[in-house]
């Protein structure tokens, strides 16, 4: 009886084996193919773009702001802008007092409750890139940024 038994359990092993790897050649196959389509959403020509088009930019290291605001407390920042070429940092060079006066006008017009927060500060960025691109007479002023800010 037991050789009768034998060859039934050899048969019954070798399809459990049989759908075993048939089911982790498929757990490959879906995993490769998962593996392809993330890597070509990451990789997708909207990120290529924006990385390509920032290559050409130039930052320019604009300083640290300290002044008092309108009402009470300080602020004190440091700037850097996103240039769309080398002759708007030439400009910036030669209009430097001129803009720093222009941008310690602007902060301390701010009230302390107005620069204390995320929108206020976003509000501030657009004013100093608006004020600093019509000194330029142009829009050579891509971006600023806060690269420090303290609010007291």
């Amino acid at each position: 009886m037991a050789t009768e038994k034998n060859p039934e359990n050899k048969s019954k092993f070798k399809n459990i084996i049989i759908v075993v790897l048939a089911l982790f050649i498929l757990m490959l196959m879906t995993t490769g193919v998962a593996y392809v389509v993330a890597k070509s959403i990451a990789g997708s020509n909207n990120n290529s773009k924006n990385i390509e088009a920032h290559k050409n930019h130039i930052t320019y290291d604009a300083g640290e702001f300290l002044t008092n605001l309108s009402d009470k407390g300080y602020i004190k920042l440091s700037l850097v802008y996103l240039l769309s070429d080398k002759e708007v940092e030439k400009q910036l060079q030669i209009k430097d007092s001129e803009i720093r006066d222009k941008i310690f006008t602007i902060l301390r017009s701010k009230k302390y409750d107005s620069v204390r927060d995320s929108d206020g500060m976003e509000e501030l960025r657009g004013q100093i890139k608006e004020s600093l691109n019509q000194t330029l007479n142009g829009t050579g002023i891509i971006d600023v940024y806060f690269t420090s800010i303290i609010v007291n």
